[in-house]
């Protein structure tokens, strides 16, 4: 083979193996939403304006339950938050200290905020 051949095998074999780590996310629920906002945990309590609404959020899975995975509170740089599975009828099988990209809708409780979860995305 020449030059040229090689160099162009090389690089549809480095761009496939960047294409298949890239769709090894788990995904749970209904899925991610690419038009929800992605916010920090910190921006639910300091902007009301998100309660009632969908947004995306990144972090680790700093706690998780353990007996059914219906829920797990999500750590980022600036905060946690609960992020809760059984309304929307899925679990996490445990996932502890794993990052994740959740999509669902910004509400509170008696214990305060939460992520009531639609979809999560385990890297």
């Amino acid at each position: 083979m020449d030059k040229k051949r090689v160099s162009l095998f090389v690089a549809l074999f480095v761009g496939a193996l960047i294409v298949l780590a890239g769709c090894s996310a788990e995904k749970y629920g209904r899925g991610i939403d690419a038009g929800a906002p992605v916010i920090m945990v910190k921006d639910i309590m300091l902007k009301p304006e998100l309660q009632g609404r969908d947004v995306t959020i990144v972090g680790r899975i700093s706690s998780q339950c353990q007996s059914n995975g219906c829920w797990f509170f999500l750590q980022d740089d600036t905060g946690q938050v609960f992020v809760n599975l059984q309304p929307e009828n899925f679990v996490l099988p445990s996932r502890m200290g794993k990052r994740v990209r959740v999509t669902g809708t910004v509400t509170t409780d008696q214990q305060g905020y939460q992520i009531i979860a639609r979809g999560v995305e385990v890297k």
